[in-house]
């Protein structure tokens, strides 16, 4: 079990494209998903993916991982002439909308119920999640948010060290302030040969749970492995599964689902 606060905080070390865009996060723990347009000082302007729209933010309300990250796309564009940055904003979050700020917690629970015998040939694993969502806020519900989760597996016999999607299942969140909701997965069997010399079969591989309200804004994101909360676009962009990924979360299309080792 893990969670995001800081999830997408990634270092990103491939070579900066001239019109990328990140998952920002502030101090506060805000998110917002935008590309860099000028540096100037102390001061970063960002352009909203959602809406195209620029604001300047200090550096100082932004993670370090961002800042480091900042700092590379300052490198490889060179000084940006102070003209091009707006006077920094007052703002002390770059956040995109105030639902973004929203106190909702998560606690997620994974479960393995295991068939056959630990030093036998073949293991069958029944895998479900169950996410705790608790609304911590005073007076606002949440209504008409939208929960999206995938859960995922490595094929043993697969050399090139993909994922399969082995679902993607979304769901409404409505929470009432102080008040909590329970989801859980449908469960998925996977089963897999423990012969050390003969390594086959399908076995677990984590998941990633997203949250958008009813803007689409993301106000939680978490994954296990961790790093797999950085392509919440290509993971939301998913439209036919089980499918094969990379770890990318870009379609393979011309691998072979291992269905055999599989089970609904």
């Amino acid at each position: 079990m893990r969670f995001l606060c800081l999830l997408l905080l990634s270092f990103v070390t491939a070579p900066l494209a001239a019109a990328e865009n990140r998952v920002f996060v502030s101090l506060a723990g805000s998110l917002l998903e935008a590309e860099i347009t000028a540096v100037s000082g102390d001061s970063v302007t960002l352009k909203r993916a959602d809406d195209q729209q620029t604001l300047t933010v200090s550096r100082k309300t932004l993670c370090k991982e961002d800042n480091a990250y900042i700092s590379r796309w300052q490198e490889q564009h060179g000084t940006t002439p102070a003209t091009a940055a707006a006077p920094p904003a007052p703002a002390p979050a770059p956040a995109a909308a105030p639902s973004q700020k929203y106190r909702l917690v998560c606690q997620t629970l994974p479960a393995k119920n295991t068939r056959g015998a630990s030093d036998g040939d073949l293991r069958t694993v029944e895998v479900t999640y169950t996410f705790n969502l608790s609304n911590q806020e005073v007076r606002r519900d949440l209504e008409n948010a939208r929960g999206t989760a995938i859960t995922l597996a490595r094929n043993l016999s697969d050399s090139d060290d993909h994922l399969i999607v082995l679902q993607k299942v979304n769901f409404e969140i409505n929470i009432r302030a102080q008040s909590k909701m329970v989801y859980t997965t449908p469960p998925v069997h996977l089963t897999y040969s423990q012969d050390p010399s003969d390594r086959y079969g399908v076995k677990t591989h984590g998941y990633v749970f997203i949250i958008q309200d009813a803007a689409g804004n993301m106000i939680h994101v978490e994954a296990s492995p961790d790093a797999n909360a950085r392509y919440t676009k290509e993971i939301l962009a998913l439209d036919k599964v089980p499918c094969v990924v990379n770890r990318e979360f870009r379609v393979q299309t011309g691998s072979t689902l291992p269905l055999y080792n599989i089970r609904f």
